[in-house]
């Protein structure tokens, strides 16, 4: 949940071509807490060395964004470090019973929650930022039992790719409902010539990524922030769906030679990356000659029958590290980061959308139809359920969503064995 980067040829060459919170803690307006006992220096005080982890590719532009903060801070400094993403919790583990690291460390979205669970990060103390100023699914995704404990820096979503050509061959446009989804993905299917109507991930490839939004545009909720509610008219209607398209034969189970490019699987969930896969494929010569890039449609995510087309978020955040150093200077540096002018020159810099609501109104994110497209969708966004068990239960969904897609359970009878598993494992904190 932490790879969205929209690059400036996907933004051409797609010009040319064509809030709900989900964890069931919404903050309050406030980050509320100052339990780490060091609040922000003042403008201009802030010194010393920061160290700041981040990952995936953030350490360059990162200090470059800083150098105004560090102009008007001239006592203070920068050490940043970039480590691989898969190696993150396991860094954050190794310095948090060391009691030894870095001042600021970046996380995923779907990390935050387990290091909050281990005692990596601090409270945010009061002032930092206003929780008011961020989608409200990011702040979800930093908020741990009793406040936020890391700031939103960057967001990404996800929306529905098609092929617009073969849709247009058919008659069909971009479907707006699960009923519009369901019948493009029959139609896709039955073309002569046709394979599959769409790609999900398997059951094998963690799809709770696709069925806990599906969950939500059901008008359902993973939890209700006392318990997980899994066992629900919204979740085995979620499950149905997400199952459906295997048991039509309209998605495939197994590996397969299909693919969205030679049109085997015409339809699929994912984010603006993949943009940049279908350019690199066309430029190196190993795509299907009549796959272009006017071949790719996208919009947001189809409604479903709660009303809403509500999708995942992700990104990435930052915490102070429980064991900094230089707190004041930390806590400093993170909320002049989280201001919109800076997100917006975040944004110019590394192509990441930025989580402040404000700075999406940047001309050069309104202006290109891609990062139009996924703005608009970030304001239907639900985020991952921020407790350290989350991955147990994302476990237990793939396990029970096999069997369902397979018709060896009925997703009732799925729902129900998640629930009481789920009962049992509890949050995490």
């Amino acid at each position: 949940m932490r790879r969205t980067r929209v690059t400036a040829t996907a933004a051409v060459v797609l010009g040319a071509a064509l809030v709900l919170s989900g964890c069931g803690r919404g903050a309050d307006g406030a980050t509320g807490g100052t339990d780490s006992g060091a609040g922000a220096a003042a403008e201009g005080k802030a010194t010393g060395v920061i160290e700041i982890w981040t990952a995936g590719g953030h350490a360059d532009n990162l200090q470059e964004l800083a150098g105004p903060w560090l102009d008007d801070n001239p006592d203070a400094s920068l050490k940043v470090t970039d480590i691989p993403w898969d190696q993150v919790i396991t860094k954050i583990q190794t310095a948090t019973a060391a009691g030894t690291g870095p001042d600021i460390i970046m996380t995923g979205s779907d990390q935050t929650a387990t290091v909050i669970g281990m005692g990596g990060f601090d409270k945010v103390p009061d002032g930092v930022y206003q929780a008011d100023d961020f989608y409200s699914a990011a702040i979800d995704s930093v908020t741990g039992p009793d406040g936020a404990y890391a700031m939103p820096w960057y967001v990404e979503t996800r929306f529905l790719f098609y092929r617009k050509d073969l849709a247009e061959q058919l008659g069909l446009s971009a479907p707006t409902t699960w009923e519009d989804m369901k019948a493009m993905a029959t139609a896709f299917k039955t073309r002569p010539g046709g394979t599959y109507g769409l790609s999900l991930p398997k059951p094998t490839e963690s799809p709770a990524q696709v069925i806990v939004p599906f969950v939500a545009q059901a008008g359902g909720s993973m939890t209700d922030g006392e318990k997980w509610t899994i066992d629900t008219p919204e979740f085995v209607q979620a499950l149905d769906f997400y199952a459906g398209f295997f048991t039509r034969g309209e998605a495939p189970a197994e590996t397969t030679d299909a693919t969205f490019e030679n049109g085997g699987t015409p339809m699929f969930i994912s984010g603006p990356w993949m943009l940049d896969v279908y350019q690199e494929l066309i430029d190196k010569g190993t795509a299907p000659a009549d796959f272009t890039m006017d071949s790719v449609g996208y919009a947001v995510s189809p409604a479903g029958p709660g009303g809403n087309n509500d999708q995942y978020i992700g990104g990435g955040n930052l915490g102070v590290f429980s064991a900094a150093k230089n707190k004041e200077a930390a806590w400093s540096l993170l909320s002049w980061m989280g201001q919109t002018e800076q997100q917006q020159a975040w944004y110019g810099l590394q192509k990441e959308l930025p989580a402040n609501i404000a700075a999406g109104d940047d001309s050069a994110i309104q202006e290109n139809p891609v990062t139009k497209t996924l703005m608009e969708q970030m304001q239907d966004t639900v985020a991952p359920p921020n407790y350290p068990a989350w991955s147990q239960i994302s476990d237990l969904i793939s396990k029970y969503s096999e069997q369902v897609a397979r018709g060896e359970l009925s997703s009732a009878d799925a729902a129900k064995q998640i629930q009481t598993q789920a009962d049992s494992i509890g949050f995490g904190w």
